[in-house]
């Protein structure tokens, strides 16, 4: 059986000091290790496929170094993007992850969160799929916790989530910079809080422009509702130019609904997605103009943020961090031919 990898292996590969690793693998790095020499360090791991002694490293500090992850089936199903980049940012800091999954009911949460506690997590980070507001339960009492893609609607826990209302303004302005004066929106039901976020924003926008609201057409978040919904706005009397989707499937029932009534993207008709979550736009032709979540950013500031806190051994002030969405341009969007 092969040796494993030391952290003086590490150290050798990297050619930096035993000490230098250790900085850099505990998060620490920052100020004292040059940006060239972290990444040397992070390399070499990686390729010796070196991890810390967890046990170890948890009898000198009293803490396990686990993190418990709390999260639940959203429309896209589970937040995948957002979990991948919370391991990775977090194994770099030398910090593993213990997964849950529960329904978003408090029976189901509570029960959950029990689970992580008595493992002895350090802290625990809540990822929701979708942005929505999260009523935090007595057990989250128990260790430190940052939320990702959630609000506490008490504001007394921290939390990382995108700014979904000025992402779904970004759509209207880029419309109006366009030329639009008459614009859908393809929206499920506002009860869903990242839909209310998001067409608050746009008509907000619109509304500021002394432009007429969106003509809302609600829908159930599928391809084929999508389709409907979006064939009921373009067949009306008087159509808008552009569609605003607040989900990528009703973006693709859109592209469907126009290319059914001979109408072209973007010659005849503007789309704008404000989600890619399945990935599903950029199958499309031409590719759909979307308002983009930086998932990867904001998983990471989430568990650093929390990881900072445990390494600190301080309990600071509750921190709310509200990531831009910047739009990606594609081929959707142009020029309405007829200005009304």
């Amino acid at each position: 059986m092969s040796r494993k990898s030391t952290a003086q292996d590490v150290a050798d590969l990297a050619g930096v000091s035993r000490s230098a690793v250790s900085l850099v693998l505990n998060g620490r790095a920052s100020g004292a290790i040059s940006a060239a020499k972290q990444k040397a360090v992070l390399d070499a791991a990686r390729r010796l496929e070196y991890s810390p002694n967890m046990v170890a490293k948890s009898l000198r500090t009293s803490r396990t170094h686990i993190l418990g992850v709390l999260t639940w089936r959203g429309l896209a199903g589970l937040p995948l993007p957002l979990l991948a980049s919370t391991l990775e940012t977090s194994l770099h800091a030398g910090y593993q992850l213990l997964k849950m999954y529960a329904e978003p009911t408090e029976l189901d949460q509570r029960r959950a969160l029990g689970t992580l506690t008595s493992r002895l997590v350090d802290g625990i980070l809540v990822i929701s799929p979708e942005l929505c507001e999260y009523h935090a339960v007595e057990a989250l009492s128990a260790v430190p916790v940052v939320l990702l893609n959630c609000v506490d609607p008490s504001r007394l826990l921290s939390s990382v989530a995108p700014d979904e209302e000025a992402a779904g303004a970004r759509a209207g302005e880029l419309l109006i910079e366009r030329g639009h004066r008459s614009v859908g929106l393809l929206r499920g039901s506002l009860s869903h809080h990242q839909t209310g976020q998001r067409a608050y924003g746009l008509q907000r926008v619109l509304l500021a422009a002394g432009l007429p609201p969106a003509v809302p057409q609600v829908s159930e978040v599928r391809i084929d509702a999508g389709i409907a919904a979006a064939t009921a706005l373009l067949t009306a009397a008087d159509p808008p130019t552009a569609l605003v989707c607040t989900n990528e499937r009703l973006a693709v029932g859109a592209f469907f609904a126009a290319a059914a009534l001979g109408l072209r993207v973007p010659e005849d008709l503007s789309v704008v997605s404000l989600d890619d979550r399945e990935q599903l736009a950029g199958q499309l032709s031409p590719a759909v103009t979307l308002v983009s979540r930086p998932d990867d950013q904001m998983a990471a500031q989430a568990a650093e943020l929390l990881i900072e806190r445990l390494e600190s051994g301080t309990d600071p002030a509750t921190q709310h961090y509200s990531f831009v969405c910047p739009v990606v341009e594609g081929g959707s969007v142009a020029a309405p031919a007829v200005v009304r």
